[in-house]
């Protein structure tokens, strides 16, 4: 995401203009630039919103302007064309500044950034933590929590890169926060370049031999070249941490920085040569966002035509009917708010969604995307501009303590809105415990093996074992299968884990006296399902439709789930007794997928098994009322209580 402001100060020749040959000038301030952030921001609203659009609804003309937005499926590339931008107009600034004083200020470099990125993102972390506490349940509070912190701490990129979150299934209980991903990518970047800048151009001061402007793109071009190959290698091997890691994005920001250093070169081309780029490059960026999806390998090479396109659009330099397009008033409005834009929209979405039971209507969704304009506005209008040209941060030294404190201040509350909210999630987890008898067992010893399911359960689960006495170990993964093997791409952390299904956990390590599987919900072998939406999974696949609603993944079949639990049962020694716990999918949200086939086969194959039992949950929940989450396959964290009291009591 960019956070460059292109400042509306007359030009000055030692700051905003470059002279070149023939005498023309370039001035510093491009409003087809500022344009352009339009076509980077409106995708990615509109990509977002779609993810969140349930039933159809009963107004047509609502349902119809909701679909169109379904219809960017790679949305998701604005951000790319963002980090273009930003590497262009950053290294432009800092390139004139070394061409003019032969060093860099790293304190004025940094003061600017404070005063560009950080009132703005701090009240909104501020304001998300504190609307997530009056929205979402207090364990979910506690995960924003815990975000805003890595966020704040300008690591949110790295957090969600190792808690393995799938950007492309954003749509299933993602983190309002998430999107602060591409702000910590560009801050390291901005870490690091200035620094490489800075000793090119050391080196071509003293040596005297190799003009600067040259060996700035050999050393901006040698940061480039290994992260597209590092990005290229982390997608090829299925690595979900390649959306969010700054070594794999780095080339983006960096190709922005090569144009800006080669840009005195590319303004002197004939001007149709560079109206045609620009027409040709719009084109691409714009084609791109209508045929990527999420199933797209990405980024690595397969970002190169966006890249690449947004580099043709700025090349054009202002000439050509693209320049003249993205400089219109209401583009370049659009434009002008879009840092805002991309901050409150995204929270805005998913808080309302969570506060909607998981899905919003088409109304309620384009409610989002113009309440999301209002703060955008209101933020660029009343915390941005005035942080930018008000006085009392202008001084380096007052900005750089004002980005101090501005984030202090967001720890402070990160820690405040976690703790109070943990104590509320303690709180309801010793329920769990409430009246549960000990085990009369003489092993103590026992395996929990589970998915989603057993990881967002893991609390009331572990306060009723602890009551009970076992001597427990929990291993949860989202996603995981019965058996390893051969991935659907919806489960994207089994490649970045040994530990993937049941039987890879069970030879590990010791198998203790007493092992509880709960899986059997998530397909090892994907096939193909057309159910009404919206569907409960976080599947990149969830993107594609057809005339009958979403494609989603679908489960094994009852043939391979029984193979399955022979394999598992054939690791465990006889004397360990193995609980295999029923699944249930609420059959609106996930229509005609063969959960209760599933269970059958698990059932009928543990009874063949002297050591096996059955534990019926779907039958549980037809006798008893346990509340669901709208994705109808997930206990809300009422239900979790109720669950875990329910198993601890069939394994006594």
């Amino acid at each position: 995401m960019s956070h460059v402001a292109e400042r509306r100060v007359p030009a000055r020749p030692d700051r905003d203009t470059e002279r070149l040959r023939g005498g023309r000038k370039v001035s510093g301030f491009r409003p087809d630039i500022e344009g352009l952030r339009a076509l980077a921001i409106l995708p990615v609203v509109a990509y977002h919103a779609a993810q969140f659009v349930g039933a159809a609804g009963s107004v047509p003309f609502l349902a119809t302007v909701t679909s169109s937005l379904a219809r960017v499926t790679g949305g998701f590339l604005g951000v790319d064309v963002f980090f273009v931008i930003s590497g262009y107009l950053i290294t432009g600034l800092l390139v004139r500044e070394a061409a003019e004083r032969d060093r860099i200020h790293f304190g004025r470099f940094y003061a600017r950034r404070a005063r560009r990125i950080l009132p703005a993102a701090t009240v909104t972390l501020i304001a998300t933590l504190v609307a997530a506490t009056v929205i979402l349940p207090a364990a979910a509070t506690v995960g924003v929590a815990v975000d805003a912190l890595w966020a704040a701490l300008f690591n949110a990129d790295v957090h969600f890169a190792v808690s393995g979150v799938d950007y492309m299934g954003v749509a299933t209980n993602p983190s309002p926060v998430l999107h602060f991903w591409s702000l910590n990518d560009e801050e390291k970047f901005y870490l690091v370049w200035p620094a490489v800048l800075t000793v090119a151009t050391w080196a071509s001061v003293k040596l005297r031999r190799v003009p600067l402007r040259p060996a700035l793109f050999v050393a901006l071009l040698a940061l480039a070249l290994p992260s597209l190959w590092w990005s290229q290698h982390l997608v090829a091997a299925g690595d979900p941490s390649a959306y969010f890691s700054a070594l794999s994005r780095a080339f983006e920001l960096a190709a922005g920085g090569l144009l800006a250093i080669a840009m005195p070169a590319v303004a002197l081309l004939p001007r149709a040569a560079r109206v045609v780029g620009a027409m040709v490059g719009f084109t691409v960026v714009v084609v791109c966002m209508f045929t990527y999806t999420s199933l797209t390998p990405f980024p690595g090479v397969s970002a190169l035509p966006v890249v690449l396109g947004t580099l043709l659009v700025i090349g054009g330099d202002q000439a050509g009917i693209v320049s003249r397009a993205l400089s219109l008033r209401s583009v370049r409005w659009v434009g002008n708010i879009s840092y805002s834009l991309y901050l409150w929209h995204w929270p805005v979405l998913v808080l309302a969604a969570a506060a909607a039971s998981g899905h919003l209507s088409p109304a309620m969704a384009l409610a989002c995307v113009a309440l999301s304009f209002l703060l955008a506005w209101g933020s660029r209008r009343f915390v941005e501009l005035p942080a930018q040209r008000g006085s009392l941060l202008s001084p380096t030294r007052s900005a750089l303590a004002f980005g101090l404190v501005a984030i202090l201040a967001t720890v402070l509350v990160s820690v405040g809105v976690g703790r109070a909210a943990q104590a509320q999630v303690t709180q309801a987890d010793h329920a769990a415990a409430q009246g549960i008898a000990p085990i009369k067992k003489a092993d103590h010893g026992l395996l929990m093996i589970g998915d989603s399911i057993t990881d967002r359960g893991k609390g009331p689960l572990q306060a009723a074992l602890s009551a009970a006495g076992w001597n427990f170990r929990i291993d949860a993964l989202g996603g995981r299968p019965i058996v390893s093997g051969k991935r659907a791409t919806w489960t994207p952390m089994c490649f970045a884990t040994p530990l993937c299904g049941a039987d890879l956990v069970l030879k590990s390590g010791p198998v203790p006296g007493t092992v509880v599987i709960a899986l059997g919900s998530n397909a090892e072998w994907p096939a193909f399902y057309r159910v009404a939406p919206p569907t409960a999974t976080d599947s990149g696949l969830r993107e594609r439709r057809d005339a009958h609603g979403w494609v989603m993944v679908g489960q094994d079949s009852p043939r391979q789930v029984v193979a399955e639990v022979n394999t598992v049962m054939s690791l465990v020694p006889a004397t360990t007794v193995v609980y295999w716990v029923g699944i249930y999918l609420d059959d609106r949200n996930w229509g005609n997928v063969t959960w209760r086939q599933t269970n059958a086969a698990i059932k009928a194959t543990a009874g063949s098994y002297p050591n096996a039992r059955f534990l019926d949950w779907a039958g549980y929940l037809a006798k008893h009322h346990v509340p669901y989450e709208a994705d109808g396959s997930h206990p809300t964290p009422a239900g979790m209580i109720i669950r875990a009291r329910w198993l601890v009591s069939q394994i006594h």
